[in-house]
């Protein structure tokens, strides 16, 4: 038997990102912009590990690709809360997340005995004129207090239904269930067509605006940002009308065709034009789903 509910799909799943603050307030360049401006009220924030290459700054990175694999595989639910996940990805996206994670851990527990030495480099990288502004070894986090401040915890929990409760619900109080559940929906449906419509928006918007004139640069990438689009909306849509998916397919069928004829689309206006004219119109179509 299909489940017909959305609690039956989906399941919630919280990212908690614990990071170090690496901001400071650079004394150097605060006094000078207020000498030069006459406000004593301005202050210049930098960010500390800029040089490239240094293993905090990596670590940090690392952070953010952690995130952003979540946001990419996962739903909206509830600003800065846990996210919506479809239960037939539970698993890889569950060995995804561990192994970003444990590479994230592991370089923790590589570079935390460099710490100091890490600190001491990036003061000489900056005050030896590679960066804005000026450092001192005491405005950094210590290495206690950096390892202390970062960790990553994932949880799961179930996405409410109204079977959940051990009462019998008011009719009003039920009314405004189904209402938030038809909201998630609506959410996640919107979510969807996003991430299929901002980049097919950005490729129209490009084949519209390249002349082919010598230098301008017509990257690939635009176009394959629409096909990843598509694949992505396959995967985290919950029971999607067979229409909806034709229209997925023919989509990145037209992406596809643009890639594979991508040199004649820059050298020929007309071509720019018909594809532009297809792609807007498939675009019109899926707003429709909204």
């Amino acid at each position: 038997m299909q489940p017909t509910k959305l609690a039956d799909k989906v399941t919630l799943v919280k990212l908690t990102l614990r990071r170090a603050s690496l901001t400071k307030r650079d004394a150097y360049l605060s006094d000078k912009i207020q000498r030069q401006e006459g406000d004593s009220s301005l202050t210049v924030l930098t960010k500390l590990f800029k040089s490239k290459g240094n293993p905090v700054a990596e670590i940090m990175s690392k952070y953010g690709e952690v995130y952003a694999y979540h946001k990419a595989n996962t739903q909206p639910y509830i600003d800065a809360g846990p996210r919506i996940l479809r239960n037939d990805l539970y698993f890889d996206y569950t060995q995804e997340m561990k192994h970003r994670i444990a590479q994230v851990d592991k370089m923790l527990d590589v570079y935390a005995p460099l710490y100091d030495q890490l600190v001491l480099d990036d003061v000489m990288y900056r005050n030896s004129g590679n960066a804005a502004g000026r450092a001192n070894a005491s405005e950094y986090p210590t290495a206690d207090q950096f390892k202390q401040s970062m960790g990553i915890e994932l949880r799961f929990q179930p996405m409410p239904d109204e079977r959940h409760f051990l009462f019998d619900l008011s009719e009003e109080d039920l009314a405004a269930f189904h209402a938030a559940e038809a909201e998630t929906l609506q959410a996640m449906n919107s979510d969807i067509l996003s991430r299929m419509l901002k980049p097919l928006s950005a490729l129209t918007q490009r084949l519209s605006e390249y002349q082919g004139t010598k230098g301008e640069r017509f990257h690939n990438s635009i176009v394959e940002n629409v096909i990843e689009g598509c694949d992505l909306a396959l995967k985290l849509a919950v029971n999607p009308t067979q229409e909806f998916k034709d229209e997925i397919a023919y989509l990145k069928s037209e992406a596809k065709g643009c890639l594979d004829s991508v040199e004649v689309i820059k050298g020929s206006a007309i071509v720019r034009a018909s594809a532009k004219q297809k792609l807007e119109a498939v675009a019109a179509r899926m707003a429709a789903f909204n």
